[in-house]
């Protein structure tokens, strides 16, 4: 029964994924998960064929045997940027996939070569890579989870973690077992049917993400205060900040950024020392000398405010209210005047001057 269904199956896959990177390259602002997850799609195209190539050139063999190098390792940064937000991926997260990459090429090659003592070595290290990249991958969606998350957050982290992990758990052990127990064909419909899982639910998880995008690695938008004088912060030079300061800082930013502890509308300072495992005294302390802002209440709101410009910009049809709720004002009144002090503009002007070169 199963022989019979993977021919459609198999095209049926190929299609999905094809169909998935052209809409990802479609987008006029894709961000990097975006990007990423059309090469892994591209990738996964190419590996549903590989198997059913036959008797073709060998530039076409290379082709698709390159092309689907780039399946765990590729979705490892999508996760990545997905769970951090853009920016996250790095030249040397780049690097490591490029190195699996280069692994699976290996060692199709000499596996085609018949070469078996060199094909065992390098498929235990491309084993041994590929595992370590597909934890990883689960191991983003835990970075910070937790009650300062939203719960639609929360959601679409277990989804994630529910729908991929249970992928990959069909593309390791589900291929490990015996003839006896899964033939060829029953493990060809389970790969099959784990990456289209996985190509549909990363959709979702996109689509999520373009409403509600992290704030992970993503710098503030400039945001100049209608309190700031310039002329007065330059009169007033303030310490030097000690190195407990600055390192407690970075702690603080790296905690509000991976978390998005912002979010919170009752976020008090004590929340905070408790999320860097200081005090509160301390943290006060940190945040006027290391960080140069006047308190923690506008430490926050630049935050909030910065989270609030990229929703609007995003242009996923939510409201003003939506917005302000999300990105951690408890009403609209509140982060209404936030957001005209901080931008000098209303949130509504602001989204359709963005809109206006459109």
């Amino acid at each position: 029964m199963a022989e019979h269904l993977v021919g459609p199956m198999t095209w049926a896959v190929v299609g999905l994924a094809l169909a998935s990177v052209l809409a990802l390259l479609g987008r006029r602002r894709a961000s990097d998960a975006e990007l990423l997850f059309a090469v892994f799609c591209g990738s996964v195209a190419m590996a549903m064929l590989r198997p059913g190539l036959g008797d073709v050139p060998v530039a076409v063999t290379l082709l698709v045997t390159v092309g689907a190098a780039f399946t765990c390792n590729a979705y490892w940064l999508v996760a990545r940027a997905l769970f951090r937000g853009d920016g996250a991926v790095g030249r040397v997260h780049l690097g490591v996939a490029g190195g699996i990459a280069v692994l699976v090429v290996a060692y199709r090659g000499v596996d085609a070569l018949g070469a078996a003592p060199w094909a065992e070595a390098i498929g235990a290290l491309l084993t041994l890579a590929s595992s370590t990249v597909m934890v990883l991958g689960l191991v983003e969606a835990l970075r910070g989870f937790g009650p300062a998350l939203s719960v639609a957050e929360r959601r679409l982290r277990l989804g994630f973690m529910a729908v991929c992990g249970a992928g990959m758990l069909v593309a390791t052990v589900g291929q490990s077992m015996p003839a006896t127990v899964l033939d060829a064909s029953a493990k060809r419909v389970m790969v099959l049917l784990a990456a289209s899982a996985v190509v549909v639910f990363t959709h979702f998880a996109l689509r999520q993400r373009r409403q509600a995008p992290m704030a992970a690695v993503v710098p503030l938008v400039a945001i100049e205060t209608a309190a700031d004088d310039p002329a007065e912060a330059a009169a007033a030079p303030k310490p030097a900040p000690s190195d407990e300061d600055r390192a407690l800082g970075e702690a603080i930013l790296r905690v509000l950024e991976t978390r998005a502890l912002y979010r919170d509308p009752e976020l008090k300072v004590a929340d905070l020392a408790a999320a860097v495992g200081s005090v509160e005294h301390k943290v006060s302390r940190a945040i006027t000398q290391a960080l140069g802002e006047r308190n923690f209440n506008q430490l926050v709101n630049r935050h909030r405010i910065a989270h609030a410009c990229r929703m609007l910009a995003a242009g996923e049809g939510r409201s003003v209210l939506e917005v302000s709720l999300e990105s951690g004002f408890g009403s609209l009144g509140p982060f209404n005047r936030a957001f005209k002090a901080a931008t000098g503009q209303t949130p509504t002007e602001w989204r359709d001057r963005r809109r206006a070169p459109a």
